[in-house]
Order: structure tokens, then sequence, then C-alpha cells
């Protein structure tokens, strides 16, 4: 069953900008994998937090975290299920595309194949799993199913810049390589395209029962950051802010609703 709102100019199967990001993906990985520049690279990117300080890339990369991610979904509760929806299609289409990969290919990290005196390591020094990037794949997810739901450059651009950031703040931390990087983000944008593109014409997920579990999803997930999940970067004031943020929306408009329906309320 296709739903009747009409779909944004973005969300367009032929607008370019759909298929933009991972265009751009595809490409730079084939440039950083046929010409060798895969160790060069990471090498490059893995130096910069010795220059920044680690904090700024630890808080950066557990955006990427999947309890974080579905937290950053929270004030779309009650307001937005469209977005919802889509984004829960694309987390499972993300999923089997990032386990799928990493189960198949069984790659090694970084840390299992370089010194640890020349890494620079920030956090879990993961060895195995490593293409494509989980953390990468779940933050352009994200980003991808919320750029197709508010279409405009600013917003496209602006949460493409930050899941970018994301991304590459594997490679700083010292846990993945450019090329699983760049497969996360290409694959992370497609199965958010996809699941938009599916949610659109299915009905599943709008119900309010079907919400209702969502919400306990995402809030959950939230009650997860508030009591210090650990994520082995060190940031959990940061992820308990990000939880609080994330909550306020939400418990703003049940509030205002509880209000406008206790009787002698005026409008």
């Amino acid at each position: 069953m296709r739903l009747d709102y009409d779909i944004p100019a973005v969300g367009r199967l032929g607008d370019p900008r759909v298929w933009a990001v991972p265009l751009l993906a595809a490409a730079a990985l084939l440039i950083v994998a046929m010409g060798d520049n895969n160790l060069a690279l990471f090498r490059f990117l893995n130096g910069w937090g010795a220059v920044t300080g680690d904090s700024v890339w630890a808080a950066l990369t557990v955006l990427g975290d999947t309890v974080v991610a579905l937290t950053l979904l929270a004030p779309f509760i009650g307001r937005r299920p469209d977005i919802i929806r889509a984004a829960v299609v694309a987390a499972v289409l993300a999923t089997l595309y990032v386990h799928g990969l990493k189960d198949l290919l069984a790659l090694p990290r970084p840390p299992a194949l370089l010194d640890a005196a020349t890494l620079h390591i920030i956090g879990p020094a993961f060895k195995a799993g490593s293409f494509p990037s989980g953390h990468t794949t779940t933050i352009f997810t994200l980003a991808g199913v919320v750029a197709l739901h508010f279409p405009g450059r600013w917003h496209t651009r602006s949460l493409a810049v930050l899941a970018l950031l994301v991304g590459l703040s594997r490679s700083v931390v010292g846990v993945h390589w450019p090329v699983d990087v760049l497969a996360g983000a290409g694959g992370g944008w497609l199965a958010a395209v996809a699941g938009t593109w599916i949610a659109r014409r299915w009905a599943w997920g709008l119900s309010g029962r079907a919400q209702a579990l969502f919400a306990v999803l995402l809030l959950g997930c939230a009650a997860t950051l508030l009591v210090g999940q650990k994520t082995g970067y060190g940031v959990e004031n940061w992820q308990r802010l990000i939880a609080v943020v994330c909550l306020l929306p939400p418990l703003l408009r049940l509030f205002a609703r509880r209000g406008a329906a206790t009787p002698g309320h005026f409008q």
C-alpha cells in the first residue's frame, strides 16, 4: 500500500542529490584502493588525534554507535512517524549489509596488522571485522534518512559533512582503514535511500501500536545512555547530554498535550 503524501524532490530517485554521496564514496574507494593509498591515507588520518587531542574524535566516533544513533531519532517521536519508520527499515538493511560483508570477508583491522607503537589508538583496539565500517554505515544511514525527509542543500550538505567527520574518526581512533569508511558511507546512504523508498510504499509502521513500539525502542536507547553505556571511549557524560537533549522534544510535547487535555485549561 502506497502512502498519499508528497515525496520531496530530494527523495525522488531521479534527483542527482540522492546518488551524490554513494557515487562519490565509490569513486574515492576505487581511487584509494587502486592507487594503493589505503595505508598512507590511514597513517595521515590516524595522526590527527595526536595533533587535536583525543576527546573531539571520541565524541564524534560515538555518534556512529547504534544506541547513540537511535537515540538521535528520539526528537521525532510523536511528530514524524514517517522518519522513524523509514529509519527502522533502513537500519535493518544497513545491518544486513554490514554484517553480511564483515562475516563474508573477515578482513583484519589496523591494530591486527600494524605495530602498536606506530598507531594512535583512541578507545578499544579492535582487530577483526574491518570491512565495512559499521559506525560509518550507521551514521550515514541516519543522515541519509533525515536528509531525504528534509530536502534542501543546506540540510543535505550539513548532515553529509557531519557523517563524514564521524566516518573519518574511525581512522583517527585507529580501528578502520579509509576503504572501510568509504564503503560504510556509500552503503549507509544507499540503505537510507532504499529504506525510505520501501517505507513510502508500505503502510506498515504508521499505526499507533507500531509507533508506540518504536518509541519504546528509542526511549530505551536514550535511557541506556543516561545510565552510562560503556562504549569504551570515556565520553559517558557526552552520551548523557545527547540523551537529555534528544528526550526534551518528545517530553515537552507529551506535557503540552496533557496540559491541553486537562479540564479547565484555557487555550
